[in-house]
Formats: structure tokens, sequence, C-alpha cells
């Protein structure tokens, strides 16, 4: 949902958030269960110049969202797995 809105996350690194948050560019990402490397990455982003140039980035997070999140590319991996179930079956 941030994406959307052209704002990078600072998430911990559970599930797959790792594949969706590119360190630096989109967000950081925290050690699991780890309230200090948390709040490092925080300060970390406040110092970057991720957090300094925001609004000059803010396309690119966007961009970025829409790449991977567009209905259009959903729609297209939908697709492909009910081709490959199809095939399979």
């Amino acid at each position: 949902m941030a994406y959307n809105f052209g704002l990078p996350v600072i998430a911990t690194d559970v599930g797959s958030l790792r594949e969706d948050i590119i360190e630096g560019e989109t967000g950081f990402i925290s050690k699991p269960e780890d309230p200090q490397d948390l709040a490092e990455k925080i300060e970390l982003y406040f110092q970057s110049d991720l957090y300094k140039n925001l609004e000059s980035k803010r396309q690119k997070i966007i961009d970025y969202a829409n790449e991977k999140y567009s209905w259009e590319k959903i729609g297209e991996k939908t697709v492909e797995v009910y081709k490959k179930l199809i095939e399979e079956g």
C-alpha cells in the first residue's frame, strides 16, 4: 500500500517481504525479533538519500509497485498458474 503512494517501507525480514523491498531504494529490512536492528534501520532511513530526496524518489517507488503489483501483472500471473494447472491436469 505504501508503494502506491511512493512511500518507502521499513519491515522485518519475515515471509516474502525481502523479495518486495529493494534495500535503500524502496525501503529497508531489519532482522526479525530484533528491536535494536529495527531502530537502527529507522535511523538509517532518516539519514539516507531515500529520505532526504523522497520527492525525487517517489515516482520510482510508484513505478516499481506498478511493475510488480499492477492488475495487469497480477492477471498475467494468474493466467500462467491456470495454464500450468490445465497442462498438468
